[in-house]
């Protein structure tokens, strides 16, 4: 992984630090307390992962998938944060 996606890393990092149980708080997970309800981290991944993002709007010969790598959880969407090297 290039260096400029340490960034990312450490954000992640610290999003799955947040979403998972402490000691601190038993029974509840940080990101439970500050939101009110439970993280869903079923759709989480190894950072860096190899993935394969599906492209729309394609021909009909054309390749229907594209090679990324996975770098994190999108804040904003139900998405998934991608690097295409």
């Amino acid at each position: 992984m290039p260096k400029f996606l340490w960034g990312e890393a450490i954000s992640y990092a610290s999003w799955l630090r947040n979403c998972l149980p402490s000691h601190a708080t038993p029974g509840h997970t940080p990101y439970d307390l500050v939101h009110g309800k439970r993280p869903n981290v079923s759709r989480a991944h190894e950072f860096g992962t190899q993935i394969y993002v599906h492209m729309h709007d394609v021909g009909k010969l054309e390749a229907r998938a594209e090679k990324a790598c996975f770098i994190g959880m999108d804040e904003e969407s139900k998405g998934y944060r991608v690097y295409w090297p």
